[in-house]
């Protein structure tokens, strides 16, 4: 598990860094919008992305305590401060889900060499990252609760619709049952 939680860590620090980078793109552009619609949506994509921040500041020092001052026993669905770090690392998940999306939006109107390079290079990484923690969560998962289904699996259901265009669909995966999710109730 501490193997997971140092990559988990450095996925997390580098998305923060990445989430910085893409909000400050995005300060100007709101300053400055042509109209309320374009103030409003990168304005919500902002709002978006700095809540991000604000869970990934208690998620990144929760890992780090894990990683370093954490024994196997602690691993344990019996603990509750483990399973917290599961709840938050499950919910980046899906944060890192909606960051790609948030820079496959940003590539439809930042079109100049110098942005788009940034996004297409900032959405690699998180991509990345997502597939990586998609992977371990999923495992992590199974391992401490035999019934789990990623209620979130839905996304990717049919294909990987955050793969780049040509990339071959991911296999399917059968959706067990679902829960209650973040914004399933809304």
């Amino acid at each position: 598990m501490k193997e997971e939680l140092a990559l988990f860590y450095q996925i997390f620090t580098t998305t923060k860094d990445a989430i910085e980078r893409f909000m400050s793109m995005l300060d100007p552009v709101i300053e400055h919008a042509k109209d309320d619609h374009e103030r409003l949506y990168y304005h919500h994509i902002y709002e978006e992305e700095e809540q991000r921040l604000s869970r990934l500041d208690v998620l990144i020092p929760l890992i780090n305590k894990f990683q370093t001052e954490k024994e196997e026993k602690d691993f344990s669905p019996n603990n509750n401060e483990f399973n917290r770090l599961l709840q938050e690392l499950n919910l980046e998940k899906f944060g890192l889900h909606n960051f790609v999306e948030h820079l496959d939006l940003a590539l439809f109107s930042f079109t100049d060499e110098e942005r788009s390079t940034l996004l297409n290079k900032l959405r690699a990484d998180a991509y990345e990252g997502y597939q990586y923690v998609k992977e371990k969560l999923a495992a992590i998962n199974e391992r401490f609760d035999h019934d789990y289904v990623d209620p979130h699996a839905h996304h990717d259901e049919h294909h990987d619709h955050l793969a780049a265009p040509g990339t071959p669909p991911a296999a399917n995966e059968p959706n067990k049952r679902r829960g209650f999710t973040v914004g399933s109730l809304i």
